[in-house]
């Protein structure tokens, strides 16, 4: 078993080891139990987020032993990148990769809990949403491709909220599929990368026109190009 502990934590190493053990006894608070699970763990006053992937088939053994980065280990280098590129994410506390006949089939990423409640939740499941959220939300977002930051799964659950007396906040979260580069990305990556943000029309037109307008674009031809980049995406995605 490999275990990569962020240096602000090493005190936390003999607990971080027996995370698998604990949550196959059912230890810990279940948040989430779907393709992945994700649970909560109280250890020396803080609180984490374990999340345990998926156990991958054969095929991806052999890719993630050998070619690629497992989504684990991504997730755990990819929080720096953001937290260097001025995005927060969940401060990284740990990741763990398990093995068996020499070949990975488990692995695990740990953070410390962030608090908020998913973009979705205001915004897509509300019939009147606040407008100075959805604003909000496309500054995010410029921001992010401002840094070189193309979230990899930039759908409104991915936007932990927060909000002050200074506006909205914003927690990225689920980043192990982020890509990245220097300055901006190019207008067809951009509105590509936004293509997952919600199936709810008057919503994603709404955050495309926002978004267009900080960026200087032309409203009503980029609502267009991104329509049309949704359209192809449902398509693939109901049809087959």
């Amino acid at each position: 078993m490999k275990i990569v502990v962020d240096g602000k934590y090493q005190y936390l190493a003999p607990f971080i080891a027996q995370l698998p053990h604990l949550l196959d006894e059912g230890r810990g608070e279940l948040v989430y139990d779907g393709r992945n699970q994700v649970a909560r763990f109280h250890e020396q006053g803080l609180v984490m987020m374990v999340k345990r992937f998926k156990r991958v088939n054969f095929i991806q053994q052999i890719v993630y032993s050998f070619f690629r980065k497992t989504k684990a280990e991504r997730a755990y280098l990819f929080a720096e990148e953001f937290a260097s590129r001025g995005i927060k994410t969940p401060q990284r506390v740990a990741y763990i990769e398990q093995k068996k006949n020499g070949l990975f089939t488990i692995g695990y990423f740990v953070s410390l809990e962030a608090v908020g409640t998913e973009g979705h939740l205001l915004l897509r499941e509300v019939k009147d949403y606040d407008p100075d959220l959805a604003e909000a939300v496309a500054r995010q977002m410029v921001l992010m491709h401002s840094r070189g930051v193309l979230h990899g799964d930039l759908n409104l659950s991915n936007f932990l909220c927060n909000h002050d007396n200074e506006g909205y906040h914003f927690t990225m979260i689920d980043i192990n599929r982020s890509h990245f580069c220097v300055g901006f990305p190019s207008e067809k990556e951009c509105l590509q990368n936004m293509v997952r943000l919600t199936h709810r029309r008057d919503l994603y037109e709404d955050l495309i026109r926002r978004y267009a307008l900080l960026r200087g674009w032309d409203a009503g031809s980029t609502i267009q190009k991104a329509v049309a980049l949704l359209d192809r995406f449902e398509q693939r995605r109901f049809h087959f």
